[in-house]
Parts: structure tokens; C-alpha cells; sequence
């Protein structure tokens, strides 16, 4: 995002916290999500929402008009103040409006302490997307809702909270453009950020047993200042070695990366 839409997705935040801490997060999260699905799905409306050169009130004025009914009154409130926002790009509401959805979701869990093992299922889920390529392309197919909804239902039915479930079928059903393990990815970050961890995205050439991914995450713990959550991949092609990357910021020592690097210097 650029400043301006990141500016306006603090105070959405700001905003949305302030409610969670005084309402029901898991309605706020609910009624947000319900916004966000209308949104994904008509570009017209959402342009003329981030739509700078029209004042603040008649955008707010749209959106009652639209969702009066059919959403809770926080998340109305919440939404009104968003679109009053500067946003460089339409699709930045979009995506503030959903953090603030998604960000309800998980205060809803850590409230019934179950938002560890939210994380912990969304998590796998996204990698079960990478893995299974069938059930990846079954996701993000032009299959209706109802059936995409039954497919979820049927691999996650006693598996899953239901938090998790709410958060799985977001990302598949208004994926925005995104692949599925992508949107959840997203959803990682904002689920580990309310418990005040980072994630760190870690690519390795073969599986990690359980006390090397304990050492590991201690040790970027420690480097990073702050607790970290691991989201490990394996990939062959990083040949030795491991990436991590926390955010913008990428640490490497892959022999695949030093052979590139040598490549590169040969070539200048």
C-alpha cells in the first residue's frame, strides 16, 4: 500500500479495535465479512466508494442505503469511516475492511482461547492448498458457493474450529483475485499479529524435524526482537540452507542464493 491508504487503514484499525474491545467481535468480524463479499463481487460499487472526489457523505449515504439490513450496526459504523478514508487504489478498502473483519474473527477466538489453534488450521489448510493441487484447482474453480461451501464442510466437518472455518471459507469464497493459500497466508499474519507474534515464512530444502523448527524459531526469535511463528516450506530447488523472510525483509543462506549471487557478479 502506499502512505494515504496506509495512513487510512491505521485508523480504520484504530477504529475496529476500539470496537472489538467494547462489542461482540465475532458479530463485528461477521457483519465486516459480509461487506467485504459484496464488494469483491462488484467493481462498480466499490470503485464509487473509494471514489476520492465524492464527499464522505454520500458515500456513507450509499452505504446504509445498501447495508442497513443486512449487516450489524458496528460494522456499518466501521465501513462508513473507511470510505470517508483516502485510499490510493479501490482495492486497498477492500482490503482494509477485510483486516478489520478478519482481525474481529481472531479477537472472537482469543476470547474463547482458541485463537493458537485457529492459526494452527488455517495454517495447514493453506498448505494443504499448495499440496493438493486437485482440491486447489476444485477452490478456485467456477463451482457455486453451495458446493464449494460442501467441500469445505466435508474435509474440515469435526476438524476445525469454527472460527477457521469462517476464515477458509472467506478466502476461497472472495478470494479477490488471490489464490487461495495466498488469501489465508494473509489471514496468518493478521491471526498471529493479535497475539503479538510475527510470522516468518521459512523455506527449507528438506522437512525440519521438530526440535530443529524449536531452535529455529528461538533463534529468529532472538534476532528479530519479538516472538516469531514459524510457516515452513520445503522446497528441493533452495538445494541447502534456509530462507526466511518476516514481512518486507528477506535473510537467506541458501546455497541457491550464493550460486545466483556468484552468477550475477560473472555477468556484470
Amino acid at each position: 500500500m502506499l502512505q494515504s491508504s496506509r495512513l487510512s487503514l491505521q485508523a480504520v484499525l484504530e477504529t475496529a479495535n476500539a470496537e472489538i474491545s467494547r462489542g461482540d467481535a465475532r458479530e463485528i468480524g461477521a457483519g465486516e465479512l459480509a461487506i467485504v463479499a459484496v464488494l469483491a463481487e462488484n467493481v462498480t460499487l466499490r470503485k464509487a466508494l473509494a471514489d476520492s472526489s465524492e464527499s464522505a457523505e454520500k458515500k456513507q449515504q450509499l452505504l446504509r442505503t445498501l447495508f442497513s439490513t443486512r449487516t450489524t450496526d458496528t460494522a456499518l459504523r466501521l465501513s462508513e469511516l473507511a470510505v470517508s478514508q483516502r485510499w490510493a487504489r479501490t482495492q486497498d478498502l477492500v482490503t482494509s475492511l477485510e483486516v478489520a473483519g478478519v482481525t474481529a474473527v481472531a479477537a472472537a477466538a482469543q476470547a474463547s482461547g482458541q485463537l493458537g489453534q485457529v492459526e494452527e488450521e488455517v495454517f495447514r489448510f493453506a498448505r494443504l492448498c499448495e499440496s493438493e493441487h486437485e482440491l486447489a484447482r476444485a477452490l478456485e474453480s467456477d463451482a457455486s458457493a453451495s458446493a464449494k461451501r460442501a467441500l469445505i464442510a466435508d474435509l474440515l466437518a469435526g476438524k476445525a474450529q469454527a472460527d477457521t472455518i469462517t476464515l477458509i471459507e472467506q478466502a476461497v469464497l472472495y478470494p479477490r483475485g488471490l489464490r487461495v493459500a495466498k488469501a489465508l497466508d494473509q489471514y496468518s499474519d493478521i491471526l498471529a499479529a493479535r497475539q503479538q507474534r510475527s510470522v516468518a515464512d521459512v523455506t527449507v530444502a528438506k522437512p525440519l524435524s521438530e526440535a530443529q523448527t524449536q531452535k529455529l524459531a528461538a533463534a529468529l526469535s532472538a534476532s528479530y526482537g519479538r516472538d516469531l511463528v514459524l510457516n515452513v516450506q520445503v522446497d528441493p530447488k533452495v538445494v541447502g540452507g534456509v530462507r526466511v523472510q518476516v514481512g518486507d525483509e528477506m535473510m537467506s543462506s541458501t546455497v541457491a542464493d550464493r550460486l545466483a549471487e556468484v552468477q550475477r557478479k560473472l555477468a556484470s
